[in-house]
């Protein structure tokens, strides 16, 4: 860490992804799809020339795919176990272009102006505010002129006086859909960093990224954003 002040984002918050139960019913539970993020991978404009990075790449479907095509890949993830999992669907599929590094938006290690494109699922809201911030800042550095972010995340997009009602709609549909319990929904909330769209917007805007594309449906939200050429 640079600073004695420097957040630690190699601990858990929230879901224990070390645990071998979670890391073995994550693709099920977050309708992980190679087919899916091949197609986002093409939406992204990702070709051989390219490297690529994923922060919080869980077991490792983006990051394989995109080792697929572009000329060098990095997974990057806080857990073990999930590295474990994506080291071996890497080892499965032949990647040898792809490398893995434990640890976060706040720890991973790379020169400045390297990627042409980092993602990011379902990772930052481990960060509090202030840190996502500093994450933008970091990634920023970390891209090429040109280089894009991708971020997909829960960020709620409606207004203070209907949160309540979104955040019970959005728990209900998880435990009716994806096999997380009420109180996993639950905890998500009250425990981890889910933020609002349009904190992560200034925050994007105010790193120097030009937001390019974004899509938002209330609870979840997605972000393309551009380093100035």
């Amino acid at each position: 860490m640079p600073f004695d002040w420097w957040y630690n984002d190699r601990q858990q918050v929230g879901l224990d992804f070390d645990d071998e139960a979670q890391v073995s019913t994550y693709d099920i539970r977050q309708a992980g799809s190679a087919e899916r993020d091949r197609e986002l991978l093409r939406h992204l404009g990702v070709s051989a020339d390219m490297a690529v990075a994923d922060i919080g790449c869980g077991t490792g479907i983006l990051i394989c795919e995109a080792a697929r095509t572009c000329k060098s890949a990095l997974g990057i993830d806080i857990s073990h176990a999930m590295l474990s999992a994506a080291k071996a669907r890497a080892e499965g599929l032949g990647c040898d272009n792809l490398t893995f590094q434990q640890a976060g938006f706040l720890s991973f290690d790379a020169p400045e102006g390297v990627f042409d494109l980092i993602t990011a699922k379902n990772a930052l809201h481990h960060l509090p505010d202030f840190w996502k911030a500093m994450a933008f800042s970091r990634i920023y550095a970390t891209l090429k002129p040109g280089g894009r972010l991708y971020i997909r995340d829960v960020m709620f997009s409606g207004p203070p006086q209907h949160l309540a009602k979104a955040v019970e709609g959005w728990i209900d549909w998880l435990a009716a859909n994806t096999g997380y319990s009420r109180e996993e929904g639950a905890s998500h909330v009250r425990d981890e960093y889910s933020t609002f769209a349009w904190a992560i917007e200034r925050m994007l805007n105010d790193c120097g990224f030009r937001v390019v594309e974004h899509t938002l449906s209330g609870v979840y939200g997605t972000f393309i954003a551009e380093r100035a050429p």
